[in-house]
């Protein structure tokens, strides 16, 4: 597949916006309990396969920058984005249902990223586990407002109501 001058702007956008705005939330954009606001991204995915490659892109470089988990969540984190990217795309192609695709950003990163805390803490003990299913619960919650019920209604507005806009994401 050949990427044109003009998609691999829209790329580089993308990746800096989700970095951008990753970084620029600051600590509320890591851990446990994490609101991040780009997530909401992942769902351009769902409109056109070279959106995936530039979230993730965005995911790698904030979570290198910022992340108090370092290179560990700059590979895990972003290697859970691309899972979540790809069961967007399978969803997409099977079931062209946004609803469905956007749950995957929630699910995979609240398995994901309570494992990158509980292995950058250095333990891997049953008390260190005992923590797992709090912070993944912690983490399902914040994915959930910013993809769910904070990306996905914007995404359905602009389905409804600006299909010029989704038609342009599509031929991109």
């Amino acid at each position: 597949m050949k990427i044109s001058t003009r998609s691999m702007v829209y790329m580089a956008v993308v990746a800096a916006l989700y970095a951008a705005i990753t970084i620029a939330q600051g600590a509320i954009g890591f851990g446990a309990i994490q609101f991040r606001v780009a997530e909401s991204l992942n769902l351009l995915a769902f409109f056109n396969p070279i959106f995936a490659p530039a979230v993730a892109l965005g995911v790698f470089i904030a979570n290198l920058v910022m992340s108090p988990y370092g290179v560990l969540d700059a590979v895990l984190g972003t290697l859970a984005t691309v899972v979540a990217l790809v069961l967007i795309r399978v969803t997409k192609r099977l079931l062209d249902n946004l609803l469905v695709a956007s749950i995957w950003p929630t699910l995979v990163n609240a398995i994901v990223i309570p494992l990158v805390i509980l292995i950058a803490g250095g333990g891997m003990d049953a008390v260190t586990w005992g923590a797992f299913a709090p912070i993944a619960l912690s983490v399902f919650i914040g994915q959930f407002v910013v993809v769910n019920v904070f990306g996905y209604p914007i995404f359905r507005y602009l389905m409804a109501k600006h299909q010029n806009f989704i038609k342009t994401l599509e031929e991109i």
